[in-house]
């Protein structure tokens, strides 16, 4: 074979070192345009879903398997590939829960206090919620959910999260189709029913379900209001409670970057008012150390285990109307 000649090998490095240059400015350009979060729409601006394809909703049972099969999460490297933190969230779960036997707030209450009433405990199940919160909202949750059963109460237990993050399979499907601007809600919805109405209640493989680490993701709060209240609106009870357990306002990156920063709290607030409105349905808030009262007229703050059965007794029982 030929050698090249001297002078093909200047040209020839030129040329490389203007294609890396022009690749690598495109990147930048790509990634720039794709980062730039786009302006809020009109007040007015109607809500929409790119995609429900994606969306599920999940038994404790169901679990992680499905949830896995849910989103890309696993192959881009966001799933734990160990289950030693599962584990240790558990074991504090548990320590915090056995600490809950001796509430104040349980003495004296009436074995049928709740009879005709059913409440659904939902929980904000979004990254913010990782660790020490949704150690011990966990164990809240179930003691109160207890407490509620032996009080009469018919008691559902919920989750709300979105199945895998940045939009997980929703958006890839949103840029092969060419990425459409304003597309509304873009994320999968994973809502996940630990303990259903009419169950024998929260049993140890649905607990160490909600502890899982893995579906601590984003949380689109205003369609989690809608599902919690068509599921109670199933029910014959006189009272149906929906008892919202959040730790802040409505998340999810993908949707914000291309629908406006406010597009999901501007849904969230839309479907809060029409709940209050309906009167079908009574709502009520927790805020795990955080303060919800701008969110939910009804609410307390709790920021440990015993707070938040506490206060989720109280209002109930209507000896709080707003924190």
């Amino acid at each position: 074979m030929a050698a090249d000649s001297p002078s093909s090998v200047p040209v020839a490095l030129s040329l490389l070192l203007t294609a890396t240059f022009l690749w690598v400015v495109a990147g930048i350009i790509i990634r720039r345009r794709r980062a730039r979060p786009v302006a809020d729409g009109p007040e007015g601006e109607p809500y929409r879903v790119y995609t429900r394809e994606y969306d599920r909703v999940l038994a404790a049972t169901d679990l992680p398997l499905a949830l896995y099969e849910a989103s890309p999460d696993r192959e881009k490297g966001h799933v734990e590939t160990g289950d030693e933190q599962w584990r240790a969230q558990i074991a504090n779960a548990e320590d915090i829960y056995r600490g809950l036997n001796d509430l104040p707030s349980l003495a004296g209450a009436e074995a049928g206090e709740f009879h005709d009433a059913a409440v659904l405990l939902m929980v904000d199940q979004s990254g913010s919620m990782r660790g020490e919160p949704m150690a011990w909202v966990a164990a809240g949750v179930r003691r109160l959910s207890e407490e509620l059963g032996r009080c009469g109460a018919s008691v559902a237990v919920a989750g709300y999260t979105t199945a895998g993050w940045h939009g997980g399979f929703a958006r890839r499907k949103w840029l092969r189709e060419g990425r459409p601007r304003r597309p509304g809600r873009l994320c999968a919805l994973l809502h996940i029913l630990y303990q259903p109405f009419d169950g024998a209640g929260l049993d140890d493989n649905g607990w160490r379900q909600m502890l899982n680490p893995d579906l601590l993701r984003e949380n689109v709060d205003g369609e989690a209001l809608e599902w919690g209240a068509h599921y109670l609106n199933q029910r014959r009870e006189r009272r149906r409670i929906l008892m919202v357990v959040s730790d802040g306002a409505p998340v999810d990156d993908s949707t914000l970057l291309m629908n406006g920063a406010s597009y999901l709290h501007r849904h969230f607030l839309k479907a809060r008012d029409a709940l209050i409105e309906a009167k079908e349905v009574e709502l009520l808030a927790i805020g795990a150390g955080y303060r919800v009262a701008e969110f939910y007229p009804v609410s307390r703050e709790a920021t440990s285990a015993a707070e938040l059965v506490e206060a989720g007794l109280e209002m109930l029982r209507g000896r709080v109307i707003s924190e």
